[in-house]
């Protein structure tokens, strides 16, 4: 994947020029069609998504609709990190293209890249402030 066509994402922006393109190359780019759900709650977490284009809708059990992603944002973060499973469901809510990053790579990068943290920990804040 060339790393110039690919969208401005705070959490990838942080990154030297030469690993961002490493990691760009390696990741998988994949289309989802409205109403697919790209993860359940629950279930085991195996990639970080990077949300390329369109819109996804993130929903709790108990809790119904929590927020919607766009370009630019980013998931799966928490489960890979703390190594559990995810804590919502995620739909396509139009056509949507990710980047997936596998699980693996994604705890090298953050560990060789300490900067990857502060984009991270304000995206998290965000949400925490958007569900009350």
């Amino acid at each position: 994947m060339d790393s110039r066509s690919s969208p401005s994402i705070e959490l990838l922006d942080v990154l030297p020029s030469n690993v961002r393109a490493e990691v760009l190359k390696n990741a998988r780019r994949r289309t989802f069609a409205p109403g697919d759900v790209l993860v359940r709650e629950g279930d085991s977490a195996l990639y970080l998504f990077l949300i390329a284009s369109g819109h996804a809708r993130v929903e709790r059990a108990g809790a119904g609709y929590v927020g919607q992603m766009g370009p630019g944002d980013f998931f799966g973060e928490l489960a890979l990190i703390e190594e559990h499973d995810r804590t919502a469901t995620v739909t396509a809510e139009d056509e949507l293209t990710c980047i997936l990053i596998p699980a693996w790579e994604f705890k090298a990068l953050l560990k060789e890249n300490p900067a990857m943290a502060i984009p991270m920990l304000n995206k998290v804040i965000a949400r925490l402030h958007r569900q009350h």
